[in-house]
């Protein structure tokens, strides 16, 4: 870690932490005689930590290709010719009313 680049707090944080993996105390004793709360001092050590080992580091850019889209929506041909397209599942209602006038 590039202790250059961190703020007042990261330092005091990342110096009880170094601290700390000196000893060979608990995080619990550790934090009880210098008086820190463990959920804090819990926190700044995963904070400091080094990059997440869980996930790849990545440079760069991935090229993206697009999918064509699929047209799921339905067409309706009336005995009189008219052609009723994009039917969907929310609009039911109208095309109801439409081929009740239509035909």
């Amino acid at each position: 870690m590039n202790t250059d680049t961190l703020t007042e707090t990261e330092k005091y944080w990342t110096e009880h932490v170094e601290s700390w993996q000196q000893t060979d105390l608990t995080q619990a004793a550790y934090c009880q005689k210098h008086e820190l709360l463990v959920h804090r001092f819990g926190y700044w050590k995963r904070k400091l930590a080094e990059p997440d080992q869980h996930l790849p580091e990545v440079q760069g850019f991935v090229q993206l290709r697009s999918m064509p889209s699929i047209n799921l929506s339905l067409s309706l041909q009336l005995p009189n010719q008219l052609r009723i397209e994009g039917i969907a599942s929310d609009n039911l209602y109208l095309v109801k009313q439409l081929t009740e006038i239509l035909q």
